[in-house]
């Protein structure tokens, strides 16, 4: 099968496996010259335009990405596609399709996240009937990658559920694992009062949070992220997607040991827990002071995404009412290659050293000489 590398890229029809037995001897298939060429369908990724979401409805697969936090607003395709095919909207989340001819056969989007305007993989689909799809998620993926180093973009990240057919592909276009993380999600949450104090977050606590990430988060894990301190930026009210973020800190003299962050949308709530490894003992709760504020909105689902070194997070959500849903890898894709700079060839230099030359003692010249006159005139 050839790779796709952008509007070149072919599909070729998928071969199923061999249906022969173990055992039995194969017979050799006998060519002739009434078999067709194989069919070879050029294919051409652009951005997606409104004409194309009529053919949005015959995916024949659409894997939602990003997760939990696509939860929020109940990703919809159509949907999701229109908003991205209007013109003033389109820079939010770009949108991509991949077209064999005058067939859709693929789609893909990217959201964009502030403050530094990181691209987010959400939404990966192909509709090829019976040819190969790997060709297609390549040929979508390379021409997002490419649009979003074109706008200054560094980072892209995605979340990759371990079971999704196009994990190879997205590892060999470079796609690196920094991480695992295992979503919980709870429909009845069980209420408890915090015991120790969780006050809520004030503007002034930016920087404080931010110093606990720092003394939390494995240092791979930082490098890949590259979070400021802009990332834990509390504003009052509703963001502009209407989300409605809280945050809840626990402190311990004037340091912060925990942090909880939740962000609700239509009755859906995700969680997100930091706190200092050895103080795992807060973690209950740091999750009930958090959850305590939703308890008269009663929201319908909750979910919170723990990473592989939050084992405590873990077991604490469990207690409260969550169960496993979903476990995914972190990944991350950069535009920028490092470039190794060639190294100058050392070029020895050679000083002929001279004898040293004795000084002389200054003296003055003989004879008389009157002012304007010049010495021995």
């Amino acid at each position: 099968m050839e790779s796709a590398t952008g509007p070149g890229a072919v599909i070729r029809p998928f071969t199923p496996p061999s249906l022969e037995r173990e055992g039995e001897p194969r017979v050799p298939a006998i060519p002739t010259d009434e078999s067709p060429p194989p069919t070879i369908l050029p294919i051409e990724v652009r951005s997606l335009s409104p004409r194309d979401l009529s053919a949005l409805r015959r995916l024949d697969s659409l894997y939602r990405l990003d997760q939990p936090d696509l939860q929020l607003e109940g990703y919809h395709v159509l949907r999701a596609a229109f908003m991205a095919a209007i013109p003033g909207l389109r820079g939010r989340r770009p949108a991509y399709v991949a077209r064999a001819g005058e067939q859709l056969v693929g789609f893909t989007q990217f959201q964009i996240v502030a403050p530094d305007q990181r691209w987010h993989l959400i939404a990966l689909g192909a509709s090829v009937g019976v040819f190969d799809a790997e060709p297609v998620w390549e040929a979508l993926l390379i021409h997002g990658v490419r649009a979003a180093g074109l706008s200054g973009v560094k980072r892209l990240f995605g979340r990759l559920p371990p079971a999704a057919p196009f994990a190879t592909v997205i590892r060999k276009l470079g796609w690196t694992p920094y991480g695992t993380e295992f979503v919980y999600a709870a429909h009845e949450v069980v209420w408890r009062e915090p015991t120790i104090t969780v006050r809520s977050q004030e503007p002034t606590d930016t920087w404080a949070i931010h110093q606990l990430y720092m003394a939390a988060v494995p240092r791979p894990v930082q490098e890949a992220e590259a979070y400021t301190s802009h990332h834990w930026e509390m504003r009052k009210g509703r963001t502009r997607g209407g989300d409605q973020r809280a945050g809840w800190l626990v402190e311990e003299g004037h340091q912060v040991i925990g942090y909880a962050r939740t962000t609700e949308r239509h009755g859906v709530v995700v969680l997100e827990l930091l706190y200092r490894p050895d103080r795992a003992e807060i973690v209950p709760s740091l999750i009930e002071g958090a959850l305590g504020s939703l308890a008269n909105r009663r929201p319908r689902r909750v979910f919170c995404a723990v990473r592989g070194y939050q084992a405590e997070a873990a077991t604490a959500l469990e207690a409260h009412g969550f169960h496993l849903t979903l476990e995914q890898t972190l990944l991350i894709k950069y535009t920028t290659a490092s470039v190794r700079l060639p190294v100058a060839e050392a070029a020895p230099f050679h000083v002929e050293v001279r004898e040293k030359v004795p000084r002389r003692v200054p003296t003055l010249p003989r004879g008389q000489w009157t002012e304007g006159q010049a010495p021995g005139g």
